[in-house]
């Protein structure tokens, strides 16, 4: 930490479905966390995964510097991240 002071933000979010809303429960209940705790959780890990965008810019980077991958692995990691 650089000294800064930690600043928390409240989100809120609207038009989920109960369903999606009745999981969110149960897992942050097995979890034993609150659903604020959880859905923090959840959204965190969500932007700390590279976006295919970012990860085929790094592969690139690498791939230009000798190492790395071809752009087909390039290609077929993006296509995995993406659930394709």
């Amino acid at each position: 930490m650089d000294g800064s002071l930690l600043m928390e933000k409240t989100l809120q979010v609207r038009g989920l479905d109960e369903e999606v809303v009745a999981k969110l429960k149960a897992r942050a209940a097995y979890e034993r966390m609150s659903l604020s705790s959880y859905a923090a959780k959840v959204l965190t890990a969500a932007v700390e995964r590279p976006t295919p965008e970012e990860l085929r810019a790094r592969m690139e980077a690498l791939s230009k510097m000798g190492g790395g991958a071809t752009g087909e692995q390039i290609l077929a990691a993006i296509r995995e991240v993406r659930g394709e």
